[in-house]
């Protein structure tokens, strides 16, 4: 397998509108709920399109499409794939992505995790009534999520010299885990009340510590984003409100940088996983 050439800013958001399409039409085909998410969905409002400083595309769905989709995509195509930690040992993620196998990506250089290009699919799971229980589940995926970077010697930073100490003390006992253990137990512990009847959801596999109730998701309609158009929360104003307030407001501009880093590539081959 040979590097063809390095893939630009530009190629890189044509190839994630390229899968983003792709996920759609098979949702829209299949009967699967879906929606823009978090900065996503904020670009598609606010900027008709990627956020300016932006350089990902994030989807969400509720827990029973989430599970669907995964059990159909990726008979489809031969080009692009859907994998979860659940479904393979190799996604060292608590959450899915949709790639494009006709690339290979590093995050966040060719010493860091290889991928392929791709879409961020975010589950959302039911959260308790009971906010205290929400906690306690928000608390166990940042426990199980410090684990996996000590494991993977993610953020081994010096500039807090306890922390570094209690890793580097750490590390010899999590290293007999495979990389994958602690993304399955995150994505396990969100599905701990699956079977509950809630009246809200979470992001338990993600970074936030966002709830929203269910009502937002009672009816979806269509919003332009770049090219196309795709599917939006009917509550949409109040999901984003969950993740960033005043979402409206324009951050200061130091902010307005890129959160991701990364090296993608052209391949002559792919399925590089």
């Amino acid at each position: 397998m040979e590097r063809v050439r390095e893939i630009d800013l530009v190629e890189l958001k044509e190839l994630q509108l390229q899968i983003l399409k792709n996920v759609a039409e098979f949702c829209d085909k299949n009967s699967i709920n879906y929606w823009l998410d978090s900065g996503t969905l904020l670009g598609a409002v606010r900027h008709k399109g990627y956020i300016p400083w932006d350089d990902d595309i994030d989807i969400g769905m509720l827990r029973p499409d989430y599970d669907k989709f995964l059990s159909l995509f990726n008979g489809e195509s031969d080009v692009y794939k859907a994998y979860s930690v659940e479904t393979n040992k190799d996604i060292l993620y608590p959450f899915a992505k949709v790639f494009d196998t006709r690339t290979v990506l590093y995050e966040p250089d060719e010493k860091g995790v290889k991928s392929h290009v791709y879409v961020d699919l975010f589950v959302y799971d039911n959260a308790p009534d009971d906010d205290r229980l929400v906690k306690k589940l928000y608390r166990k995926r940042d426990w199980y999520r410090f684990l996996y970077n000590t494991r993977t010697r993610i953020n081994f930073s010096k500039n807090k010299p306890f922390v570094h100490v209690i890793k580097i003390l750490l590390y010899p006992f999590l290293s007999v885990f495979p990389k994958y253990y602690f993304c399955k137990k995150i994505a396990l512990n969100s599905r701990r009340y699956a079977d509950m009847e809630c009246k809200r959801v979470g992001n338990f596999t993600a970074v936030t510590k966002m709830i929203c109730d269910k009502d937002v998701f009672e009816e979806f309609f269509d919003v332009v984003f770049e090219d196309g158009m795709f599917k939006a929360p009917i509550g949409y104003d109040k999901w984003l409100q969950a993740f960033y307030g005043d979402y409206m407001t324009l951050p200061p501009e130091e902010k307005r940088v890129p959160h991701h880093k990364f090296k993608a590539f052209f391949y002559d081959k792919g399925d590089v996983l």
